[in-house]
């Protein structure tokens, strides 16, 4: 899904399974977007379409998606789940810090769950504001959702582990400075509330899930250095973290004037 230097090939066989929201929710995200796109035209482009997790809906209403990826598995897993009632969409092997696509040639573009994993992540929101056409809308989600309260503690917690055993993770933009970057490429913000809801996942979930490299934050850290890190803290978060964590999903629309 994750472009400039980090392939989900690996992740293609199990990425819906980790990543899919609640249906309704999922229902109500796919409602927003498509409202927002249709607002400028038809047609969406997605940097990191990956398996169509959320492109997909979108291509069933009629929606023409432009799909870029640098997973040849993940838009696999793509090709293998669309049906005649989605409109095919056109897709890219590319990169999202160098998109293949003229200038201001889009209306609509929509990123989900990416630019926290690019390291050139800026250069890509560059991109993304090159490729889209005045009056262009970019459609960003997925980075804000998270419970504000656990998630913090959480990933503090495991960079000073990592820290004593002498690994650093490279540093993740957070959403904030995400925003700013958007800003100061010239977009002008609203955001858009898709969901609130509380979590039933546990920290059991969490553990399981992380134990069995699901997810892309544990990909870079060594193996014997992940599983000590990990041996440590699962007890620390059993005695500090509540499994309560209530989630909020938004979607900032950004129009490029």
């Amino acid at each position: 899904m994750n472009q400039s230097g980090l392939s989900f090939d690996r992740a293609a066989g199990f990425y819906d399974a980790t990543r899919a929201l609640r249906p309704e929710v999922a229902t109500r995200l796919t409602d927003v977007l498509e409202r927002e796109i249709r607002a400028v035209g038809d047609s969406v482009l997605e940097p990191g379409v990956g398996t169509g997790r959320i492109a997909r809906p979108l291509a069933e209403r009629g929606i023409r998606v432009i799909g870029v990826d640098i997973s040849p598995l993940m838009m696999g897993r793509l090709v293998s789940q669309l049906t005649p009632r989605h409109v095919p969409p056109d897709l890219l092997f590319g990169d999202a810090t160098r998109l293949p696509l003229r200038d201001a040639s889009v209306s609509v573009v929509m990123v989900c769950h990416l630019l926290h994993l690019i390291p050139e992540w800026r250069g890509a929101v560059r991109e993304i504001a090159r490729v889209l056409a005045p009056g262009g809308v970019l459609l960003h989600h997925g980075e804000g959702e998270s419970d504000r309260n656990r998630s913090p503690a959480m990933t503090a917690k495991i960079d000073e582990l990592l820290a004593g055993r002498g690994f650093a993770r490279r540093h993740r933009p957070e959403v904030d400075e995400i925003r700013e970057a958007i800003a100061g490429a010239g977009g002008l913000p609203r955001t858009e509330i898709v969901a609130e809801w509380d979590d039933n996942g546990t920290l059991e979930d969490h553990f399981r899930e992380s134990r069995l490299r699901a997810h892309s934050w544990t990909w870079e850290i060594p193996e014997a250095i992940f599983s000590d890190m990990m041996d440590e803290f699962e007890p620390w978060a059993r005695a500090n973290i509540s499994d309560e964590r209530h989630v909020l999903y938004e979607v900032d629309v950004w129009r490029f004037d």
